[in-house]
């Protein structure tokens, strides 16, 4: 039973390199890491947010998310500004070019996934994603 297992998680861990291995390189036209589209879009769904809120959402840790966040400021796609409510809160938005840009993306992205799941139904999918979801919540 043993190799069955570790048939799983090697199957597992290759698919997730090459689909993360398949985004980078289709959003490397845009110069922004599948790191950097995972913020981005959080930003785009919830903004105005805060930092601690986009580290959750993206589920990555707090240093790693400030960093990612300082690299898109200055690439002009994300704006920071304080709550008026409690200015200990920087709030985060896209800037004008980063919403253009991450429409963008956002199709591409969309066309990436739509590749990557050819061949395999919704309902499949669905089937999936829950059990993924099992997997997930038996490692917590």
């Amino acid at each position: 039973m043993r190799e069955f297992y570790d048939g799983i998680a090697f199957r597992t861990n290759v698919v997730a390199k090459k689909a993360s291995l398949g985004l980078q390189h289709a959003l490397e036209r845009f110069e922004v890491t599948p790191e950097q589209w995972s913020v981005l879009n959080v930003v785009d769904q919830k903004a105005p947010i805060s930092q601690r809120h986009v580290a959750d959402f993206a589920e990555k840790d707090a240093p790693t998310v400030n960093r990612i966040i300082d690299v898109l400021v200055r690439k002009n796609l994300m704006t920071k500004m304080v709550d008026e409510k409690d200015r200990r809160i920087t709030l985060l938005s896209l800037s004008i070019e980063g919403k253009q840009k991450v429409q963008l993306i956002r199709n591409v992205v969309e066309e990436t996934c739509a590749h990557f799941y050819q061949g395999i139904s919704d309902v499949e999918l669905a089937t999936y994603l829950d059990i993924l979801a099992r997997i997930e919540n038996n490692l917590e």
